[in-house]
């Protein structure tokens, strides 16, 4: 066996794990060729005792002395085989006290076991002297390594074979006994681990730390073995198993360790078990070693819960050992106190804990909302501490504890339901992250198609989404003192005002005005007037957007046009009563328009607005209205639209308007004269003659209309060629000859006046 060297270089290591490999693997085959041998079974036992003598080794790593651990197991594992077939020669007693004689106490040790093991399996052994003896042997190896692997080969050997139950028959021992040998076997085997990382130099701590990494699922197998009882249930957890666990976990102070040993806890032992040694649990966490990360032990512990939650609903509503409504309280009292004890918690570790805990309030109290707020509570006043203490940017993290409502809730209506905390800690962060946050939650109620039915909900919902309707102030010119200034037109080109940033607006931002704009359509009851009222109150927090109301108010639009026409469909616009509660949602679209006119939106898009709802309230007989909105088309078609080819498609636009306008010829010919005969003379002054032309003899409809009449029957007529015509019954609404004639005559005149022999087109026409 090679010396004991704290500089073996990595080389000399491979070169004594070739060597003890290959002896071990000699000694074996020298064994099995004893074995088969008669009469050489004491010559077996020397060469068992040679290959265990290579696992005094101190020279090698965790790695590379597992793989020595392996050889010999397999060679123990031949060894046990043999002894366990009956032997007429052989008593198990006698080979027990026999191999306790060795030299080296390693080998000793793991025969000892080897032999103890199988002398337990047979019927009528003292299960418990031998278990008790095995134990206190172990001791005499206080190597971490070698007496890491020499536990783990007790636990193993010893798996199957300890008192399974409370009874015990005949001082055989009993499933407490069981117990008290596991849990001892682990008392040992983490203070060894521990012990470990003392050892060597200060220059290699991170060498140690590794090495013990490499060695935890050694330790933590006796916490498995504990698991795997099945005749211990939670309430026997609770008084005989956890407290010495906890004790032992508490008492090491080995970072490492606690995170380790607490996490396998979590892990293995059964979700009801943590159920009702919470407060235990809370307990320890708050008494170990400062360094360690509560973080990763409380999330791991909250989403075990979670994950119970789901997988066995029934099961937890039937959970009679604890009142569940006392279990997010625990967590709460955990928190005070925990802000009691480290009040120095960073915020990253603080919000991810509270993170978990929302989750988990959602799964077990998914109406208790109560319970959320008091979570964002607890998130402002940290917030605000860490503001004060490092005077800096608000950090990321908090973003996710934001998320939980939105990601977590089946219902995007129950994010509504919260209390003034969530706002409040939502306003509190970063423009970006209110951003990101106020986008998720209009994609959870895209993608559910929920429905915002309330006006309270409506306050409730803008406020978060405030952040996409206000333009963020520039923090440069706000530094300076500045001001942005619009660019004033001259009036010689129409009047208006055109903002410097309505020009161009970054991607970014036109893609959320046009997901806010999709979310307007969610403003919805069945209820007209309620319906409404919900689109008045979005508008509240729209106008605060200034110029980007370009982007949502035409859907405010298009959403109360939609409203008359149902109203209109169900014949709910015939009582005096009715049309003025009607007017009312023409004059919502009015102001609309004219605040998007002030900002100098799009002219053609506003004035196509003004001609869209014109028709409608002619539609519905609401004469007067629509006669009003084409006198502010007229308006903003003398003030604002500059530019000749767009005059004229304006202009056209408004004769079809016109040309459609039955019921004002019907009720009001007064004022439809007035409106043509103005439409008629903005034609005769358009800039180029071709378009004067083109308007003046399209006027000419407008003098006279008829209107087709709908019904079943129509009238065939047989023209000069013979073909059958079908002719659509209809009614003169309007007949004026000489002004139809007048308009043809100035179409003529301007015709004639053009020079430009390519405009035969206008002669043609």
């Amino acid at each position: 066996m090679p010396p004991k060297s704290t500089n073996i270089t990595t080389e000399e290591q491979k070169r004594i794990l070739e060597n003890s490999s290959s002896v071990i693997k000699q000694q074996i085959a020298q064994m099995k060729k004893c074995l088969e041998t008669k009469n050489k079974f004491m010559d077996s036992l020397k060469h068992v005792s040679n290959f265990l003598t290579e696992l005094k080794t101190s020279a090698l790593t965790p790695k590379q002395y597992y793989e020595l651990y392996i050889l010999a197991f397999d060679g123990l594992e031949y060894f046990s085989d043999y002894l366990k077939d009956d032997k007429p020669n052989l008593n198990l007693d006698d080979l027990y006290e026999l191999v306790q004689y060795a030299g080296a106490i390693v080998p000793r040790l793991y025969l000892m076991i080897t032999v103890g093991t199988v002398y337990m399996s047979k019927e009528g052994a003292p299960i418990k002297n031998i278990m008790k003896d095995m134990m206190e042997m172990c001791r005499g190896v206080q190597h971490p390594i070698r007496g890491l692997f020499l536990r783990y080969f007790l636990s193993q050997r010893t798996k199957d074979l300890l008192p399974a139950t409370f009874t015990d028959e005949d001082g055989r021992g009993d499933l407490a006994d069981s117990i008290q040998f596991i849990i001892s076997n682990f008392i040992e085997m983490n203070k060894l681990w521990v012990r470990l990382q003392h050892q060597g130099h200060s220059s290699e701590r991170l060498k140690r730390i590794a090495e013990r990494q490499e060695l935890q699922i050694l330790v933590g197998s006796n916490l498995v073995r504990l698991s795997q009882l099945e005749e211990v249930d939670k309430n026997y957890y609770k008084k005989h198993i956890l407290p010495i666990l906890l004790e032992q976990i508490i008492q090491c102070r080995d970072v490492i360790a606690q995170e380790y040993l607490l996490d396998v806890i979590i892990q293995v032992f059964p979700d009801d078990f943590h159920l009702i040694t919470l407060d235990d649990f809370f307990e320890a966490t708050l008494q170990l070693n400062p360094e360690v990360s509560l973080k990763k032990i409380l999330i791991t512990l909250i989403q075990r819960l979670i994950d119970f939650k789901k997988r066995e609903p029934d099961f937890i509503e039937q959970f009679d050992a604890l009142s569940l409504a006392d279990i997010f309280d625990k967590f709460i009292s955990f928190i005070n106190k925990l802000n009691e004890l480290k009040p120095d918690l960073s915020g990253e570790d603080y919000s991810s804990i509270l993170e978990t805990l929302a989750q988990l309030s959602i799964a077990y109290y998914p109406n208790n909302y109560d319970n959320i707020n008091s979570i964002y509570a607890y998130a402002i006043e940290k917030f605000n501490t860490l503001k004060k203490m490092e005077n800096n940017q608000q950090n990321a993290y908090w973003k996710s504890l934001l998320m939980i409502p939105v990601e977590s809730f089946t219902d995007a209506k129950s994010l509504l339901q919260l209390g003034t905390t969530y706002l409040d800690f939502f306003e509190a962060q970063t423009h970006a992250i209110r951003t990101t946050i106020s986008l998720e939650i209009i994609d959870k109620f895209l993608e559910k198609q929920t429905k915002i039915t309330e006006v309270e909900q409506v306050d409730k919902i803008f406020e978060i989404l405030k952040t996409l309707i206000v333009v963020q102030e520039d923090p440069t010119i706000k530094k300076l003192g500045l001001e942005k200034h619009a660019v004033m037109t001259s009036t010689l080109f129409g009047n208006g005002v055109i903002a410097n940033e309505e020009a161009l607006d970054p991607i970014e931002i036109v893609l959320q005005q046009e997901k806010l704009a999709k979310f307007i359509h969610l403003l919805y009851n069945k209820n007209p007037y309620k319906n409404f009222e919900l689109l008045k109150q979005a508008r509240q927090f729209l106008t605060l957007g200034k110029l980007r109301v370009k982007y949502t108010y035409p859907t405010l639009i298009t959403c109360i046009l939609r409203l008359i026409r149902k109203l209109n469909l169900i014949k709910r616009i015939e009582t005096k009563q009715q049309k003025l509660l009607v007017a009312n949602f023409f004059k919502f679209i009015s102001g609309l328009i004219n605040e998007m006119t002030e900002y100098s939106i799009s002219p053609p898009t506003c004035l196509n607005y003004n001609l869209i709802t014109a028709e409608l309230a002619d539609e519905v007989a609401l004469v007067d209205i629509a006669y009003d909105f084409f006198i502010d088309s007229f308006v903003m078609y003398e003030q604002v639209i500059v530019d000749s080819r767009l005059q004229y498609q304006s202009l056209m636009n408004i004769y079809n308007k016109l040309y459609n306008s039955h019921k004002m010829i019907e009720l009001n010919l007064e004022n439809f004269d007035q409106l043509i005969t103005k439409a008629t003379l903005y034609g005769s002054k358009l800039l180029k003659k071709t378009d004067q032309c083109r308007a003046v003899y399209s006027a000419a409809h407008l003098w006279w209309i008829i209107k087709e009449i709908d019904t079943d029957s129509s009238v065939s007529s047989t023209s000069s060629f013979g073909v059958s015509n079908i002719v659509s019954p209809h009614i003169s609404l309007k007949k004026d000859h000489k002004r139809v004639l007048e308009c043809l005559q100035k179409a003529l005149r301007i015709a004639d006046s053009i020079l430009d022999v390519n405009q035969i087109s206008e002669w043609i026409n």
